[in-house]
């Protein structure tokens, strides 16, 4: 009876053992299958699945007349399927033979294979050479199907370096890196996708589903003529490269519709390498460098005289004789006279003739002028990083600041400032907004500034300026040109340094125009006037201009028969 009862104790322990062991079972299951399913199916598509995102086509820029200055092409992206560590590391060693890539590229890819990531990219956006050197590896029995390809579009810029600036650039993930790139990348992108990549239980992709397909982005058609921009960049390097300067800039403008021909910053840079180059050079000069204008602004200053009637045209001021004192400061004429007429102020670009004319005019009525004409704001064309520029109202003026003012000092303001001012007497009198897209508009609309009268008045003063004045080297035989020179002092903490912007800006045909044309260049050495520097550059871009444009000069204005 002992052994029977000591038997069925034992029957009975095992049973509750095995129970437990079962109960443990089950309930092991049911918390793996139902209460942690979650978890657990979130590993397994960890391990089987990745996403990948795809970026979509970018939409093609072309210039005014359909060329493409920007496209995206479709180009193949290298990657390791890592199912053997020591394996791919073989393969990458390999690859680098053949593409190589920089120290730091070698070390991410080559921790990333080490760390045991199933999905390592080699190099996105392979160019067309670089993958047939590079698809003969994919295909050895070796590599095993370690290397495999996945379609990607790789930014294209055919025209090479010509409107860097005004294009911009985007790097490897598309992401927009300046210029009309950044500032319609809402537009051009479209809409990225997404790649879902299935791996087997060998660590193997053997599978690739789009889990949304990406859509291209919009066209965008700029104002800008790509053989006009060309010539403009061309003479621009050609011009800051005689002269040593810092750099430059043109703004080639249609005087009537606003639109953007030619925008020019040097020095430029390639796009397709936008992400190494350096911030300076970045640097849309057009719409991002602020200076002093110096003597082109006194253009602004005779605008509000002509309008508001505070002097004839043939009233004689005293000039000093080159020499003036204001408070305690000092005027000086580069060329003293003794008096000059108002249009002679301009035309021989008096500096003390100049402050004379803004005293009389007063400052509410030239700060209200100034304002008119979009300084001390955007001018809102369709480009990032551009400059208000600086412009304090009157109750912040001192003692001598509407004398300078009136000048071009005590103002900071970019080169397609003064191209949209200099294009007002060209357009009757109008406030053009200038345009970079050819279909597109600006922020805002086109304003009256000065009347017709007043705007005729003042082209005739320019064109003074070119026939007798100071731009006398921007004379084209057979153009009416009008301009206007300038010659600024850059200023450094506060003080005048040894350096000098030099400008030119004006219109043609003077009696209708049809183009506006700006241009500085900062910091020439040796001769460094507006009317030796950058008027030139002016003449020798107007003529290519012209060529391209079909505008024809006209007949001496005396022809000259012996008999």
């Amino acid at each position: 009876m002992s052994a029977n009862r000591k038997g069925r104790q034992r029957f009975f322990a095992l049973s509750v053992f095995f129970l437990i062991w079962i109960l443990a079972i089950v309930f092991r299951l049911f918390s793996m299958q139902v209460l942690d399913y979650t978890t657990y199916m979130a590993k397994i598509k960890a391990q089987t699945h990745r996403v990948e995102e795809l970026h979509s086509k970018r939409g093609t820029i072309t210039d005014r007349n359909g060329e493409i200055l920007a496209i995206s092409l479709q180009s193949k992206s290298a990657f390791i399927s890592n199912k053997d560590n020591e394996h791919s590391l073989e393969v990458f060693k390999r690859f680098c033979a053949l593409l190589p890539l920089s120290g730091v590229q070698k070390a991410a890819i080559g921790k990333r294979i080490r760390r045991g990531e199933k999905f390592v990219w080699l190099k996105r956006k392979l160019t067309d050479e670089e993958y047939l050197k590079v698809k003969p590896l994919a295909a050895e029995a070796w590599t095993a199907g370690a290397i495999a390809f996945l379609d990607e579009y790789r930014r294209v810029y055919p025209q090479g370096k010509i409107a860097s600036h005004v294009l911009g650039g985007v790097g490897i993930d598309e992401q927009a890196l300046g210029g009309i790139e950044t500032s319609l990348d809402h537009e051009i992108k479209g809409r990225g996708g997404r790649l879902k990549v299935l791996i087997d239980a060998r660590k193997r992709i053997f599978q690739f589903k789009y889990l949304e397909q990406p859509v291209p982005g919009r066209d965008i058609h700029l104002s800008i003529d790509a053989p006009l921009q060309f010539f403009v960049e061309r003479e621009l390097a050609a011009a800051v490269a005689r002269y040593q300067a810092a750099g430059g800039a043109v703004i080639v403008m249609d005087s009537r519709s606003g639109q953007v021909l030619a925008m020019a910053s040097c020095p430029d840079y390639d796009p397709e390498a936008i992400w190494n180059t350096p911030l300076p050079v970045l640097k849309n000069k057009a719409i991002s460098f602020l200076y002093d204008p110096g003597s082109t602004f006194k253009v602004v200053l005779a605008a509000s005289a002509l309008e508001h009637r505070a002097c004839g045209r043939q009233e004689a001021f005293n000039c000093h004789n080159g020499v003036y004192a204001i408070h305690d400061r000092q005027i000086i004429d580069v060329h003293p006279f003794a008096r000059l007429s108002f249009d002679d102020i301009i035309v021989q670009s008096s500096n003390i003739g100049a402050a004379q004319v803004g005293m009389r005019l007063g400052g509410d009525r030239y700060f209200a002028t100034i304002g008119r004409f979009g300084f001390g704001r955007r001018t809102g064309i369709r480009l990032p990083a551009e400059e208000n520029g600086i412009l304090n109202p009157p109750h912040k003026w001192s003692g001598v600041s509407l004398a300078f003012l009136s000048f071009g000092y005590e103002i900071a303001v970019t080169p397609l400032q003064m191209a949209v001012a200099f294009n007002v007497p060209a357009a009757g009198g109008v406030r053009v907004r200038p345009q970079i897209l050819r279909d597109g508009a600006g922020v805002g609309g086109n304003e009256r500034v000065l009347s017709a009268a007043s705007s005729e008045q003042l082209a005739e003063i320019m064109t003074a300026v070119v026939g007798r004045g100071t731009g006398k080297k921007a004379q084209i035989a057979g153009l009416e040109i009008a301009g206007k020179t300038g010659t600024a002092h850059k200023i450094r903490a506060g003080r005048y340094a040894g350096s000098y912007v030099s400008s030119f800006g004006g219109f043609f045909p003077a009696r209708d125009p049809r183009l506006t044309l700006f241009v500085i260049i900062d910091e020439p050495r040796g001769l460094y006037f507006g009317g030796d520097v950058a008027a030139p550059l002016f003449k020798a871009i107007t003529e290519k201009v012209m060529l391209h444009q079909g505008i024809l000069p006209g007949p001496p204005a005396v022809s000259e028969v012996r008999l």
